[in-house]
C-alpha cells in the first residue's frame, strides 16, 4: 500500500484525573477518534497500545492494551503492547502505519494512554526509576548531574516537596547548554512563557495561565 491516512483523532484532556481510570480516559478518546473517523470498534483489524507505567502504577503488566481494547468493545484482533519510554505513543503510530502499509490490515488503532498521578507520592516519583540502566542507576545520576557543575543555581529553583531526580537532570542539562552555549535563564523561561502562551488557548491543556519571562 502506498498511502496511508490517519482518518480519525480523539484525546482527553490533560490533568490528574485520580478518578477516573486508564480504561475510562482511552475509551473517551478512541470513541472520539470513532467518531472522527466514521468507523466503530467493529471496524478494527489490530490495536497498537502505547503505555509506559500502569505495570508500575498499578502492576497491570503483560496485556495493558488487551484489556483496554476489550473494555472499548474490540475483541479478536492482533494487539500489540507498545513500551518506548518518551516516544511509546509515536512508536505505537509508526507501528500501526508499518502495519497498515504491509498490507496486514486496512483498518488499525494507535492508542498512547498514560496515568501517572497518584495520591501515593512516593508511588508516583518512583515512576521514572527503572527508566535507565537500573545496574548502573548510582553512576548514571552522577554523570549526569555532573553536567551541570560550574553554573550558579538561581536561589528558589530547588523545590522543597518532593519530586523526581530526573528534574535535577534536566536542570543539569539546561546548565550544561548554558555553560556551553552562553543561554541565559531569561531565554529558557521565554521557551516556557511562549507554551504556556499556546496552553492558554487550548482546552485540552492542564496549566491554561499566561506567563512571561518576568512572571
Amino acid at each position: 500500500m502506498s498511502e496511508v491516512f490517519i482518518a480519525g483523532v480523539g484525546m482527553t484532556s490533560f490533568g490528574r484525573q485520580l478518578d477516573r481510570s486508564l480504561k475510562a480516559l482511552s475509551a473517551d478518546a478512541c470513541a472520539q477518534a470513532f467518531a472522527d473517523a466514521g468507523c466503530g470498534p467493529a471496524n478494527i483489524e489490530a490495536v497498537f497500545f502505547g503505555n509506559c507505567v500502569q505495570g508500575h502504577m498499578e502492576g497491570q503488566d503483560m496485556i495493558r492494551g488487551e484489556i483496554i481494547a476489550r473494555a472499548i468493545g474490540i475483541h479478536g484482533v492482533p494487539v500489540v503492547n507498545v513500551e518506548n519510554a518518551c516516544a511509546t505513543a509515536s512508536t505505537a503510530l509508526h507501528m500501526a502505519n508499518a502495519y497498515v502499509r504491509s498490507g496486514a490490515a486496512d483498518i488499525v488503532l494507535a492508542i498512547g494512554a498514560e496515568k501517572m498521578c497518584s495520591p501515593d507520592k512516593a508511588l508516583m516519583f518512583s515512576a521514572f526509576d527503572g527508566a535507565w540502566d537500573v545496574h548502573e542507576t548510582a553512576r548514571n545520576r552522577d554523570i549526569l548531574l555532573a553536567m551541570g557543575q560550574g553554573v550558579a543555581v538561581p536561589d528558589g529553583s530547588v523545590s522543597a516537596q518532593p519530586y523526581s531526580v530526573f528534574m535535577d537532570i534536566y536542570a543539569a542539562m539546561s546548565r550544561a547548554h548554558m555553560k556551553t552555549y552562553g543561554s541565559t535563564q531569561a531565554q529558557i523561561a521565554a521557551v516556557s512563557a511562549k507554551n504556556h502562551g499556546h496552553s492558554v488557548g487550548n482546552p485540552l491543556a492542564q496549566y491554561r495561565t499566561p506567563f512571561t519571562v518576568e512572571a
